[in-house]
């Protein structure tokens, strides 16, 4: 089974935490965004980290959406580790996390697959110089 969106980190907790600032944007692009999505298992990690506020359910109900094949988690390492490492320091002044390495990685194998995250500015310089991405992000674009 094929993903049709890519998701991060922050859109899963989003749409898990009833109680995060982007809960509404999330669960209104769900009907968009039809299934399965596809992230990376470094996002299904800070996300399970993230969601602890939110309590065992969200982080249950994430595992489920896995086991149901609605989220396919792919993993990166060490298969791609080249292009992850790239990605990780091709900036000098900007960090860029594992995870954000792998969805960058993961669109550039399919471009066409839109991104829905909360954090399109990063996104946004990571996608420069790269065929044409969608980014669905919410109208506040980061986190502060």
């Amino acid at each position: 089974m094929e993903g049709r969106a890519i998701v991060d980190t922050g859109f899963l907790v989003a749409l898990l935490n009833r109680t995060d600032d982007y809960h509404t944007w999330a669960s209104g692009l769900v009907p968009a965004l039809r299934g399965p999505w596809l992230t990376a298992e470094a996002c299904i990690s800070e996300a399970t980290f993230l969601l602890e506020e939110a309590g065992r359910p969200a982080v249950e109900r994430l595992f489920q959406w896995m086991e149901k094949e609605l989220l396919l988690s792919r993993h990166f390492l060490p298969d791609e580790v080249e292009p992850v490492r790239t990605e990780m320091f091709r900036y000098r002044s900007r960090w860029v996390n594992m995870a954000d390495a792998c969805l960058v990685v993961m669109s550039d194998k399919h471009p066409r697959l839109p991104v829905a995250t909360v954090d399109a500015k990063d996104f946004a310089v990571y996608f420069r110089g790269r065929s044409t991405r969608q980014l669905l992000a919410p109208k506040k674009l980061n986190r502060e």
